[in-house]
């Protein structure tokens, strides 16, 4: 993933995260406002309730103490006795009954027509001289009065003597602020409101109405009654918009700051990452004129310095390079061809000074001089299989390599009649080379058959597979190459003992790669030299030690190209092994090539 498409999704994620933690703690401190709002009010209708609850249980303490005084039991005096309570109390009425229920007094803010008609009635049936007659004290739910917007609430006490009912006294009250609500007008504010419902009735409205609300409710012990506490929220929700917005706004800041904290970064970090990378692509392309500017600190101008000095060091080596290769092929080209011509010339005058002359020793110099020609043109031409065989187009495919040593083979009794050659040749032996592998083989056995001076010039040329499983060969002293088979895994490379992938074509796999497959050409020559095995190990040509003629180099550069490696061993009694040891593939990966036959056959 690119850098810029890292901090873009770096990015959305941090504005994902910081604002779903804005709006959680938004909405936490709203829960919690509300909750905290909402507690108080509760508790402020508790406390009104109970404080409700206590101004009539004093009404009722106040009308039991009355009761209990011996004025109470004096029924004669009982005018001047209900004056006495009215006036010292909050009563605004108040009623004397006797024990059989009949009314025999009543005072207060009355009517003559209501004294009358109560006077004298009987009101054993009424649920507060009920309860007196009982012996209990008796609160009433709450009454409407008819024809007038007030409510009153009725208290009764009994009246003892000798420990017996002998009557009740009763009393009522208004219910508003100077009697059981004195608690209520503080509560009356342009936020909150108090209303009080019982015995079916709204006995105290509200004042207000409001929008939005947090309500509380709680119960009058003494008579049932519900306080309902109402407070208005607007005021809560728009500190909670307020605070939301401030949050939003903070929230913008912070983006607004990492969106421009990224710029920067893209600006000094990620643009100038791309054109370093961009800068690395053209010289990858072989474009050694381009050069990059860095700016943003002095780590950035090093790597551009350190960039621009590697391109320039690249440029001039790809000069000096090209002119070089150049002259090479100047040389080449000229070399060979003019090579060529006077070879033919000097071949032409070496037979001709031979066939005329009369002089041995003069036909013998001129002979030696057509072996050196011969030789000279031999190694031309071998110069043309290793441009051919190493050319810039050719890549590994599979070959089978039986075929290929069964024709070199053939080919090679025709050439050297002389030589004893025996052959190992398992048949579908594959493996991944380049199409020049044929030279490699022809090579190293040529070289083999050219140079034996045994008086029964043997050579044996076996194929075999080698695998984690297969006995390993034994590699000479000077030999820094192990054989792969001692652990079932691609050869080391010749030069830094590393191992190697084999190089691939296309459409094997890399399972199909996991053996080897070993070409050993054993002779009984003289042995290769020293100097020869050191050139080939050390992969360099020096004054001291060199390879006499270019078949082991060819073999050793196609065998290396194909992803394998050259191994040499001393035969016994006398002679040398030269192995070849190439990538396997598994027959059946094999395609036909165009002719039908297998690619790499004969």
């Amino acid at each position: 993933m690119r850098l810029r498409t890292k901090f873009a999704v770096v990015f959305i994620v941090v504005t994902l995260v910081l604002s779903g933690s804005v709006l959680a703690a938004v909405d936490f401190y709203r829960r919690d406002a509300v909750e905290e709002s909402r507690v108080n009010v509760d508790e402020t209708a508790t406390l009104t309730a109970e404080q409700i609850d206590a101004s009539i249980r004093d009404r009722q303490d106040y009308l039991g103490l009355v009761a209990s005084r011996p004025g109470a039991r004096q029924f004669e005096q009982r005018g001047p006795f209900l004056d006495a309570l009215l006036v010292n109390s909050r009563f605004y009425a108040a009623q004397i009954v006797a024990a059989n229920g009949t009314v025999i007094a009543f005072r207060g803010d009355i009517t003559a027509q209501q004294r009358r008609a109560v006077l004298g009635s009987n009101r054993s049936a009424a649920p507060y001289v009920r309860a007196a007659l009982d012996g209990r004290s008796f609160v009433g739910e709450g009454e409407a009065v008819d024809g007038a917007d007030r409510h009153v609430l009725v208290f009764s006490t009994p009246i003892f003597e000798g420990g017996e009912v002998t009557g009740v006294l009763a009393g009522a009250i208004d219910l508003d602020s100077q009697t059981v609500f004195g608690a209520l007008p503080p509560l009356e504010t342009s936020r909150q409101t108090v209303r009080v419902v019982g015995n079916g009735m709204e006995l105290r409205e509200g004042d207000r109405q409001f929008a939005a609300s947090i309500e509380a409710s709680a119960t009058v012990e003494a008579t049932g009654w519900t306080v309902t506490v109402v407070r208005d929220r607007s005021a809560l929700d728009a500190r909670l918009r307020r605070l939301g917005l401030f949050q939003l706004g903070q929230l913008g800041i912070v983006l607004l700051v990492m969106a421009g904290f990224g710029y920067w970064q893209y600006a000094a970090s990620l643009r100038q990452t791309e054109r370093l990378l961009g800068g690395f692509g053209d010289l990858g392309a072989g474009e050694y004129d381009r050069t990059v500017s860095l700016s943003g600190g002095t780590e950035w101008e090093q790597i551009s310095d350190g960039f621009n000095d590697l391109a320039a060091t690249l440029r001039a080596r790809q000069a000096a390079l090209r002119r070089r290769t150049q002259r090479l092929e100047v040389m080449y080209r000229v070399v060979r061809h003019n090579l060529r011509n006077q070879l033919t010339v000097l071949l032409t005058y070496a037979d001709v000074i031979a066939d005329v002359t009369d002089d041995d020793e003069i036909r013998r110099a001129a002979r030696s001089i057509g072996d050196a020609g011969r030789t000279l043109t031999h190694l031309s031409e071998r110069a043309r299989q290793i441009e051919t065989a190493l050319a810039d187009d050719q890549t590994p495919s599979r070959v089978d390599v039986s075929d290929i040593v069964s024709d070199v083979v053939a080919d090679l009794r025709e050439a050297y009649p002389a030589v004893a050659i025996e052959t190992s040749l398992p048949d579908d032996v594959w493996v991944r080379a380049l199409p020049s592998l044929r030279m490699a083989i022809e090579s190293v056995c040529e070289n083999a058959c050219q140079h034996n001076d045994a008086e029964d010039p043997h050579l044996e040329v076996t194929v075999s597979v080698v695998d984690g499983t297969g006995e390993p060969g034994t590699s000479i002293e000077d030999s820094t190459r192990p054989d792969p088979a001692d652990h079932g895994v691609q050869g080391p490379d010749q030069r830094s003992g590393e191992a190697v992938e084999p190089a691939r074509d296309d459409g094997v796999a890399d399972s199909e790669s996991d053996h080897w497959v070993r070409v050993a050409v054993a002779d009984n020559g003289p042995g290769l030299p020293e100097q020869e095995r050191t050139a080939i190990t050390e992969g360099r040509e020096t004054e001291l030690e060199h390879a006499s003629g270019l078949g082991l180099w060819l073999a050793h550069w196609v065998v290396d190209r194909s992803g394998g490696h050259l191994r040499f061993h001393d035969a016994s009694p006398r002679g040398t092994v030269v192995e070849l040891l190439l990538p396997g593939v598994a027959a059946t990966t094999a395609t036909p090539d165009s002719d039908g036959g297998p690619a790499g056959g004969r």
